[in-house]
């Protein structure tokens, strides 16, 4: 695995409905550490807003652990709270699909690096086929290498939710828009799929654009970061 996604991150991750309605915001202590046997153990300690009291984000409070074994650019997550796969297709830009068999949802996920220590992250969580919750998030790397246990003095990076890309230009697309995400898919043919995200990051004066292309059951991703005016 790139060793820019190893360490100690915080990470604030904006929650949606699937109306595009801004919920509220997960913070997430996350670690990830090498292990003697080669794999990584992931830590993630969780605790969302008070504003996702009873919303299905909610219940993902408290403490999960996975680990994952990465071969070249594919990914698997081997449980115990995350099982699936991912691939690295490109430095520095991750995704990856798979269940929360504890927390009872699917997932599909992104991370990319935006700059050495900042990456934009989120996704979609299902149940069924049918979407519960969208997620941006925003994470940096936490230098100074806190315990894993929220503390008040912790800085939390922050996602500015007031731009959003423009619609795409993209005939037949079906776009919504989540905070500063446009989402946009379209089926060029019977066997296949185009799935579009842009993000917008107007703090770090960037935007992450992927393009998420299956065909036949295969899938394809292209990443780009873009400069933009902060």
């Amino acid at each position: 695995m790139s060793d820019s996604f190893a360490g100690r991150w915080l990470v604030s991750e904006y929650v949606f409905d699937p109306d595009g309605r801004f919920v509220g915001v997960v913070r997430q202590l996350r670690s990830l550490e090498r292990l003697a046997c080669g794999r990584i153990r992931v830590t993630q300690v969780c605790e969302p807003g008070k504003s996702l009291v009873g919303h299905p984000m909610g219940a993902f409070a408290g403490k999960w652990v996975f680990e994952l074994e990465a071969k070249g650019a594919e990914r698997r997550y081997l449980g115990p709270d995350v099982v699936g796969c991912g691939r690295e297709w490109s430095p520095g830009a991750l995704t990856g699909e798979g269940i929360w068999p504890r927390f009872g949802y699917s997932f599909e996920s992104f991370s990319v690096l935006t700059d050495p220590g900042r990456q934009l992250t989120g996704g979609f969580f299902s149940l069924a086929g049918r979407s519960v919750a969208d997620i941006v998030g925003v994470a940096t790397e936490d230098i100074a290498g806190v315990a894993m246990k929220f503390d008040a003095g912790l800085r939390w990076p922050e996602l500015d939710l007031s731009p959003a890309p423009a619609p795409p230009d993209r005939p037949n697309a079906i776009w919504r828009r989540v905070g500063p995400m446009t989402v946009a898919e379209s089926w060029p043919n019977s066997d296949e799929r185009l799935r579009l995200l842009e993000i917008s990051d107007p703090a770090a004066a960037r935007s992450v654009v992927i393009s998420d292309r299956r065909i036949a059951g295969v899938q394809g991703v292209e990443v780009g970061v873009i400069p933009s005016s902060p």
